[in-house]
């Protein structure tokens, strides 16, 4: 195998396939990167058997047709450090050379033969959703799960494929973020339960889509996820296990006071209150009164804060104690500008909504 690249756009393409690379495994092969130099493609390939990925790397040329090995570490630092705009790579025997204008390296490698090729995207039966879509579901809900609890689903976010949508669910007991998508359904790709994915997985898939806003394919079966987007193809294993039923964790507005303000403005307020919050007093009081949306902390031998944002409200007075850090990973993943309504009542999980199908709820500190 022989061919040429361009340094930085090979290196975008080679970091993404090394974040997948097995860290330890029973097959040292698979923590290296899999090179193929095709007709008229390279391609990159990684997996730790639970995630893969297969993608294209563009602005190569290619000499001679063959696969490598190539050690992720190294070979990683390597394009990081050299200077040359154009990078070769070349095989012979047992070796990797890697060669610039004024640079060269040999890197011991391994067999091809050894690393198994990963599958393309040939589903008939998927869901199809824009790309900006897919990173909203992706960024709007990860943040709540919990991969320490030892209820193993939490530790994954729920994906529901329906006839026109799709519907991705994160939670930790205590906070629950809900967002829903439109989305086409191609060829009657539907879940008749929700599909469980690895926090890992949807953190790739989001760095895969960058700015993009074409189309994603996304084909589920009963334990694994195939992802399709223009020339990369991406592999998980599902999580295994039963979601809790979160629509019945979403509470009622009914009986509600509800007041409307702009996530910017209120990340900044709860942000300030939460300075002098500690472990032993984690908790901002939020009471809502005729004109104001009041902020208080206190702090045991640290202090107390009391921050006060001008609202639209003339009704009862309310009061409630959140874990500042849930609502500020809430406000944190929303644009500045957007209107957040907030539903409160007395000692109740408080429920915020936004006017593109956002949902999240925490529950309130004793």
């Amino acid at each position: 195998m022989k061919l040429s690249c361009d340094r930085e756009k090979f290196s975008h393409v080679f970091q993404l396939a090394a974040s997948v690379a097995a860290v330890r495994d029973t097959k040292p092969v698979l923590q290296n990167v899999k090179i193929s130099a095709e007709d008229d493609r390279v391609l990159l390939q990684a997996t730790d058997t639970e995630l893969g990925i297969r993608l294209e790397a563009e602005g190569t040329e290619i000499t001679e047709k063959g696969n490598a090995i190539l050690p992720t570490r190294r070979f990683k630092s390597i394009l990081q450090e050299s200077l040359d705009k154009t990078l070769s790579i070349e095989t012979k025997g047992d070796k990797a050379i890697i060669s610039g204008q004024r640079s060269r390296f040999n890197l011991a490698t391994q067999s091809a033969d050894d690393f198994p090729d990963l599958d393309s995207f040939t589903e008939t039966s998927y869901h199809s959703i824009p790309g900006k879509a897919l990173r909203e579901l992706i960024k709007r809900t990860t943040f709540a799960t919990d991969e320490e609890n030892t209820r193993y689903t939490l530790g994954g976010t729920s994906v529901e494929f329906g006839e026109n949508d799709m519907i991705a669910v994160a939670t930790d007991g205590r906070r629950l973020a809900v967002q829903k998508a439109g989305a086409e359904s191609v060829n009657d790709h539907l879940s008749t339960t929700p599909a469980i994915f690895p926090p890992k997985a949807l953190l790739l898939i989001e760095r895969a889509l960058g700015d993009g806003a074409e189309n994603v394919q996304i084909a589920v079966s009963s334990n694994r996820a195939l992802i399709q987007y223009k020339d990369t193809v991406i592999f998980t294993r599902l999580i295994e296990g039963r979601f809790p039923n979160w629509r019945k964790i979403i509470p009622p507005v009914e009986g509600k006071s509800r007041v409307d303000l702009l996530a910017g403005a209120l990340l900044n307020a709860v942000r300030q209150a939460a300075i002098v919050a500690s472990e032993k007093q984690p908790g901002v009081h939020f009471t809502l009164d005729a004109g104001k949306l009041e902020l208080q902390a206190q702090g045991a031998e640290i202090g107390d804060s009391k921050i006060e944002t001008p609202v639209s409200y003339e009704g009862p007075k309310r009061e409630v104690r959140l874990d500042p850090r849930f609502v500020i990973d809430f406000l944190r993943v929303l644009d500045a500008e957007k209107n957040v309504a907030i539903f409160i009542s007395e000692n109740e999980p408080v429920l915020f909504t936004t006017d593109d199908d956002y949902t999240y709820v925490v529950m309130p500190l004793s």
